[in-house]
């Protein structure tokens, strides 16, 4: 069937009933390529892995020092003041729930909180100006090649309640299994773009 080009993910309070629990620690951008493969589970939040994902997620609170030596250890700052900037510039969730649903979107029984869809820059283009024509604003774009799938599509759609674009990662490009000319658009599920998505 191939890979899918649209992920919902719902994060909750109450352990969720009907729908598998997947009991294994992983990066954030690789639960979202199991979804993107057709499976929908979910996990408890203590299973999210990257320590990234885990700050941007609002898992913990970790030392911000501490994680800006492993940005400039993973050569995604040029040293610890400005991976500190660039970290405390970061919308981020303040409190994760106990659980995160990942699943293919649409989904009969599993709603979403934000909605992350893959395609090519004219797929995504072409929603964007629908979008536009649609409701007369702009994708303001919060984008940094740092954190996408957990920061840039999850994070950020989630903290601000707006839609934004994203390249992928070093991280997240391999673990979500993008191809080369693919980019990434998430928005919450009470945005529009839902509604233009659906008028394809």
């Amino acid at each position: 069937m191939g890979l899918r080009n649209t992920v919902g993910l719902s994060l909750t309070v109450k352990e969720p009933v009907g729908i598998s629990c997947l009991e294994k620690s992983d990066k954030h951008c690789h639960f979202i390529s199991r979804a993107r493969e057709g499976d929908s589970f979910y996990i408890r939040r203590e299973a999210i892995s990257c320590p990234l994902a885990r700050f941007y997620l609002g898992i913990e609170n970790p030392n911000v020092k501490s994680l800006a030596k492993t940005l400039v250890g993973w050569d995604d700052s040029h040293d610890e003041d400005t991976a500190v900037r660039y970290l405390k510039s970061a919308p981020r969730l303040e409190n994760c729930p106990g659980y995160i649903v990942y699943f293919p979107y649409p989904h009969e029984n599993l709603k979403p909180d934000v909605i992350i869809r893959i395609g090519s820059p004219g797929d995504i283009m072409g929603l964007i100006q629908r979008f536009s024509c649609l409701t007369g604003a702009r994708v303001e774009a919060s984008l940094s090649g740092i954190g996408a799938a957990c920061g840039e599509c999850t994070a950020y759609p989630l903290a601000t309640g707006k839609e934004n674009v994203s390249l992928g990662c070093y991280g997240s490009r391999p673990g979500m299994g993008l191809n080369q000319g693919e980019l990434l658009l998430a928005f919450p599920s009470g945005s529009r773009m839902v509604e233009v998505c659906a008028l394809e």
